[in-house]
C-alpha cells in the first residue's frame, strides 16, 4: 500500500511539473486552476521524483518513513506558504487556496498513511 501510494503520488507530481511548462487552463501561469512558475514546477518535479524514489529504491521497510517524510516536507512547505504566498520571493506566482489545499491534503494523507503502516493497521510490506 505504501509503494503504491508514493508511486501514484511520484507520477502525479512529475506530470503536473512536466504540465506547468505547458499552457493548459489547470496547471500554470496566467489564468490556470494551480498557479505555477518554473521554480514551482521544478519542485513538483523534484518532490515528485522523491516519491519516486521512496517508492523504488527504499526498501520495503524503509518506505513508511519515506513516506511519513514526504508529508513533513509538505506540511512545512504549506506552513511556509501560509507565512508568504510567493515563498519570499522565490515563486513567480503567489500560491492560490487550491494549491494550498493539495499541500495540505498531500501532507496530511502522507502522514496518516505512515502512521497507520506504523500502527500496524495494515501491512506496508505488501504491494
Amino acid at each position: 500500500m505504501i509503494r503504491a501510494y508514493a508511486a501514484l503520488i511520484g507520477i502525479v507530481l512529475v506530470a503536473v511539473g512536466l504540465l506547468g511548462f505547458v499552457s493548459n487552463p489547470i496547471v500554470g501561469d496566467g489564468n490556470a486552476l494551480f498557479l505555477t512558475g518554473t521554480m514551482h514546477n521544478i519542485v513538483h518535479l523534484a518532490t515528485g521524483a522523491l516519491a519516486l524514489a521512496i517508492a523504488f529504491v527504499l526498501p520495503a521497510n524503509q518506505q513508511v518513513n519515506g513516506v511519513f517524510g514526504l508529508g513533513i516536507l509538505y506540511a512545512v512547505i504549506f506552513v511556509a506558504l501560509i507565512v508568504s504566498p510567493n515563498l519570499f520571493g522565490i515563486l513567480s506566482y503567489p500560491v492560490n487556496v487550491a494549491d494550498q489545499l493539495l499541500h495540505l491534503g498531500l501532507a496530511v494523507v502522507s502522514i496518516g498513511l505512515a502512521w497507520m503502516a506504523r500502527s500496524g493497521m495494515y501491512t506496508s510490506a505488501t504491494a
